[in-house]
């Protein structure tokens, strides 16, 4: 019995390294010019953000399981709303590989904001930011992310 010898380029199909995500004026809908590039599932950055919430996952499940054999009761680490925030805001801004160009904020600082994860956080933790961090954790979500769409299609 032979195989067939036709064959499929899915190649197109695999995420890409990084996307540069343009970011929309929440109340205009219109393109800013402020882009940011995001980490695809395969970047460094992506796989160490993912490493470190299964770590969490496994650490917990552990000590819930010594405090069963033990006959101990167990109690959790007690977290704050605001460090939980911060803890899920860096998560994915440090998905953020970069942004051009440095947007400013006057209400934030007088200054140009360069990018650095610290930045990025505190940014996206401000509610009057929510507008602008929607779009980036819309798009990690999306079912195409980081697909880019075939010339073939």
């Amino acid at each position: 019995m032979s195989l067939p010898t036709d064959t499929i380029d899915l190649s197109d199909a695999i995420p890409v390294e990084s996307f540069s995500l343009e970011i929309i004026h929440p109340a205009t809908k219109k393109p800013t010019g402020w882009k940011i590039e995001i980490a695809g599932p395969q970047h460094p950055n992506s796989i160490a953000v993912a490493r470190e919430g299964g770590d969490d996952l496994i650490k917990e499940e552990f000590a819930v399981k010594v405090a069963q054999a033990s006959g101990q009761k167990y109690e959790p680490d007690r977290e704050t709303l605001q460090s939980r925030r911060r803890k899920n805001v860096g998560r994915i801004c440090r998905r953020i590989i970069g942004w051009s160009p440095n947007p400013t904020f006057k209400n934030v600082q007088p200054e140009p904001l360069e990018f650095s994860v610290a930045a990025a956080t505190d940014l996206f933790l401000r509610p009057d930011m929510a507008g602008f961090f929607l779009q980036i954790t819309q798009y990690l979500q999306s079912e195409k992310a980081f697909i880019m769409p075939s010339d073939s299609v």
